[in-house]
């Protein structure tokens, strides 16, 4: 990839169809949490040997003296442009780090899935280039195509997935959309508590979540879907849609006499993102290639036997500018990461997408 020129763009250029992480509603999501979001737009030569445009969302966070860490939620489209992969990071490191605020310390990136169906990922390395231990997003997930319309989808389900969804049937259990109830809301917190507790998971806050259902920007739209059994809330998922593509980005869930809502409730998110007219169902989050993500592997059972098929992409990388300051971050990373898995040693997380380096 040759970079003809790099600017900073406004966060209104940014496209969320293929890629809602990549988008102004993400940038207002993380704002909370402590994060600036620029965009910047960048020309290069593609596979097709044209030029084209991409925009890319980066965020940028204080980490302590004056010091910060950028960050790039899947992008940018790396894979879209002819080259080596590490010179590509390289030359758009270079190229951005004089648009970026004073003190950036290095750029931590979580690029987007690879081909479908590949697991042997092209390798990345390099001087200034570094393998993250841990990753921020999840190096797997399951899609589906929904291209044959809600009824081809469901055809496709693994028997465990129609089975279990007939279960919850029978056991009266009903999913339905948030009607911005406030009641409703706390009775599917305090559910969403219990399945963090249950699953050693990191809960986010009431008001963070709430943040997010509330947010209605251009491309970009949340959608909370909660089960019930009788009058009485047992699970929840929340959605992030954008006109392509919805993602699942986690849920909570009890069980009632031996049964799950978890199946009906992905069945019914299926759906509505069918009639919605998107073309990928993304249920975000399974273990990675070469046994990365290991804790993952019990939400890949899961997330399959809805059918479609499997991505992956490279673990988090980071391009460093100042050595010594990304080195003492990832020794307290690496001190937090043990700590947290002493405490929770059967860690089952469904908070990847949204990301736990803030």
């Amino acid at each position: 990839m040759e970079i003809m020129k790099v600017q900073r763009v406004g966060l209104d250029r940014l496209e969320a169809t293929g890629n809602p992480f990549q988008s102004q509603f993400w940038a207002i999501v993380k704002r909370p949490s402590g994060w600036r979001s620029f965009a910047f737009s960048y020309t290069a030569t593609g596979i097709d040997g044209n030029e084209h445009v991409s925009i890319v969302l980066v965020l940028v966070r204080k980490l302590f003296l004056g010091l910060r860490l950028a960050y790039i939620p899947f992008g940018p489209p790396v894979y879209e442009y002819e080259g080596d992969l590490s010179n590509q990071i390289k030359e758009f490191s270079q190229r951005i780090r004089p648009l970026l605020p004073k003190g950036t310390a290095f750029i931590r990136y979580d690029l987007p899935w690879f081909t479908q169906g590949v697991s042997e990922l092209p390798t990345i390395g390099g001087k200034k280039i570094k393998i993250c231990r841990e990753s921020v997003q999840p190096e797997g997930t399951s899609r589906i195509g929904l291209s044959g319309g809600y009824e081809n989808v469901r055809s496709q389900y693994r028997e465990r997935a129609r089975r279990n969804i007939r279960k919850a049937k029978a056991h009266g259990i009903t999913v339905k959309p948030w009607n911005g109830s406030q009641k409703l809301f706390d009775s599917w917190y305090t559910v969403y508590l219990e399945t963090a507790r249950r699953d050693g998971f990191s809960a986010r806050s009431e008001t963070y979540i709430k943040h997010i259902l509330k947010l209605q920007t251009a491309g970009v739209s949340p959608h909370l879907f909660l089960a019930f059994h009788g009058n009485k809330v047992i699970g929840g998922a929340l959605i992030m849609s954008s006109s392509e593509i919805s993602v699942y980005l986690f849920g909570a869930s009890l069980r009632i006499e031996g049964c799950s809502p978890s199946y009906l409730l992905q069945d019914i998110a299926i759906r509505d993102a069918c009639e919605r007219g998107c073309s990928i169902y993304d249920l975000y989050g399974i273990s990675g290639p070469n046994s990365r993500g290991a804790h993952l592997e019990g939400l890949r059972l899961f997330k399959r036997a809805f059918g479609g098929y499997v991505c992956y992409r490279h673990p988090s990388i980071d391009y460093v500018y100042r050595r010594f300051v990304r080195f003492s971050y990832s020794q307290m990373e690496r001190f937090r990461f043990s700590l947290y898995r002493k405490k929770h040693p059967k860690r089952m997380s469904q908070q990847f997408s949204v990301s736990r380096i803030d």
